[in-house]
Formats: structure tokens, C-alpha cells, sequence
């Protein structure tokens, strides 16, 4: 990533992080983090990592991520300087899920 990209990367995962903190009411005993953001090299598409707790419920999580969108969008112009907008892409960070899967192996093996 560009220098620029990375200084649009962190300023669209704090504002946000800022968006689910003080505006988004997620669901009741759901955990969303916003883990990375990596913006392209033409500051076209933001790729946004989250990560779900409890991971049954990436279901859930998904959909009231994409429902609140819009409305994240709209949080992000208010709250930013950036002039346009990246197109935002989520992404689930599956990092738990394949470390539970790597400790069980492990489990299977001792």
C-alpha cells in the first residue's frame, strides 16, 4: 500500500470503529472488530477485516453490517476530510476460526 492509501486505511477503520461505537446498535451477545483496512494503490476499494465473536453468529453479523452500510458511509463523509470515498468491501477475518481448527488438530495429536 501507497503511503496515502494507508493514511485512508486508518482513518476509515477509526471513523468506523467510531460508527459502531456511538451510532450502530448491533445485536445483543455479538462482538464485531474491525481488525484491518486496506485501501488500493488508486484509493478505489477499501477492504474492510472484521472479526465476529461468537463466530456462530457471522450470520447475524453480516447481515446487520450490510444493512448499516449506507448509513456507515454517510458516518464516514461527515466525520472525514476525504474528499471521495473508497468503495467498501467487507471481509470476514477468519484468524480465530483457523486457530480453534489448528488447536484441535493439535488436541487429536497429544
Amino acid at each position: 500500500m501507497s503511503k496515502r492509501a494507508e493514511q485512508i486505511a486508518e482513518v476509515i477503520q477509526r471513523e468506523l470503529n467510531n460508527y459502531l461505537i456511538k451510532e450502530a446498535e448491533p445485536p445483543r451477545n455479538l462482538l464485531i472488530t474491525l481488525t484491518k483496512v486496506e485501501v488500493t494503490n488508486d484509493l478505489e476499494h477499501a477492504f474492510v477485516d472484521i472479526s465476529i465473536l461468537p463466530i456462530n453468529q457471522t450470520g447475524t453479523a453480516l447481515n446487520f453490517l450490510k444493512k448499516n452500510l449506507f448509513a456507515a458511509k454517510n458516518f464516514l463523509r461527515r466525520h472525514s476530510v476525504l474528499r471521495k470515498l473508497p468503495e467498501i468491501h467487507l471481509r470476514i477475518d477468519d484468524f480465530a476460526l483457523k486457530s480453534r481448527k489448528i488447536e484441535r488438530e493439535l488436541e487429536n495429536l497429544g
